[in-house]
């Protein structure tokens, strides 16, 4: 019996080791430790904390801000990657989402693309120009390009979060998204939710990674961030193209 559990374990040790080294082989990164924000920075961290091994941002009737109140990772700016999360959002009203690309300007107000996440669902899924004058980027169900003039085609394709696709949002849900060059694509549990090929002059080609509260009442939480640079910046003595 004592020969068998060992056994049990060791298989149980051996494939727990498979696994890790398997998700270091993919070149993800974890940039949160699950346990503090000691490698990100808001202008006032009282609306973030960790709380079930996440990041948990929250506004509430009694502590509100007067604008968006960004959390941003102090990390290098990240041109092309691919970046993993789980999130979930609680209220109608709720709206935050994950800005890349992007740059802090004044007061801590972050600037560039955002993937979206709100409460009510409309916009989760698709790529936002915050503070930007463009809006919209790319809707949910939508494949946009921007050519060089700044002209806007879009293309539209059935909505994977209908149906039988539809999120409960209160409950954790995977969420990717990848950028390569001008392209940027949106994942929600897998499947694609908006594509962006961005070649007007005013894309940004790398920045900063944050996330923001806005100043109504709501609660949004992120956990399991993972981060693979596709820039070959995480390797030794890489030249950066």
């Amino acid at each position: 019996m004592i020969r068998t559990h060992l056994s049990a374990a060791a298989v149980l040790t051996l494939l727990t080791l498979a696994g890790a080294a398997a998700d270091d082989d993919s070149g993800f990164k974890p940039i949160f430790d699950g346990k503090t924000l000691d490698n990100w920075t808001a202008p006032d961290m009282t609306f973030w904390r960790v709380e079930d091994g996440a990041i948990t941002g929250e506004v509430t009737k009694e502590h509100r801000p007067k604008e968006n109140v960004f959390l941003t990772w102090k990390g290098e700016s990240v041109g092309d990657f691919e970046l993993h999360f789980k999130f979930r959002i609680f209220g109608e009203g709720s709206n935050s989402g994950v800005q890349f690309r992007s740059e802090v300007k004044e007061r801590g107000l972050v600037h560039g693309y955002q993937a979206d996440i709100s409460g009510d669902g409309k916009w989760v899924g698709g790529i936002f120009d915050e503070y930007g004058p463009r809006g919209s980027l790319a809707a949910r169900g939508q494949r946009v390009t921007f050519d060089r003039e700044g002209k806007k085609t879009i293309e539209s394709f059935p909505d994977p979060l209908a149906g039988e696709g539809k999120v409960v949002l209160t409950q954790w849900t995977d969420y990717d998204v990848i950028a390569v060059g001008p392209k940027i694509t949106l994942k929600i549990n897998g499947k694609v939710t908006a594509e962006l090929t961005d070649l007007d002059p005013r894309a940004r080609a790398t920045g900063v990674l944050s996330t923001p509260v806005i100043t109504t009442p709501m609660k949004v939480q992120y956990k399991d961030i993972r981060l693979k640079r596709l820039d070959n910046k995480d390797k030794p003595n890489a030249k950066t193209p």
